[in-house]
């Protein structure tokens, strides 16, 4: 342990940093935000309070979904997710087979 101190002392006296995993998790968010896309849905048969946390649920049981926020007023869902991992088709389909089809909105 104390060859370890005495090299991590000399290390930094010469002005070398020692890489730390914050470091490494802060370039890993960083790269996911990069490959980050949202876009807007409209949702079908939406009803009652409850059907926008079912919809939602149901998204963001979807591999590479980072977020979901419905809303049950313009019955919409707004979805952020990594278009490396999943498409808008497959969350689509998420909500569809939860009761609750799902179209794109274009220009999203």
């Amino acid at each position: 342990m104390k060859h370890l101190m005495k090299a991590t002392l000399i290390g930094l006296s010469l002005g070398l940093t020692i890489p730390s995993t914050a470091n490494a998790l802060d370039i890993l968010v960083a790269a996911d935000q990069v490959t980050q896309k949202t876009v807007t849905f409209t949702i079908e048969k939406m009803t009652c309070a409850m059907c926008p946390i079912t919809v939602r649920k149901a998204m963001e049981k979807v591999a590479g979904v980072l977020s979901v926020e419905t809303d049950y007023d313009s019955k919409t869902a707004t979805v952020a997710f990594n278009p490396a991992k999943v498409s808008t088709d497959a969350i689509a389909a998420a909500s569809l087979n939860a009761g609750y089809p799902a179209t794109l909105v274009k220009g999203s």
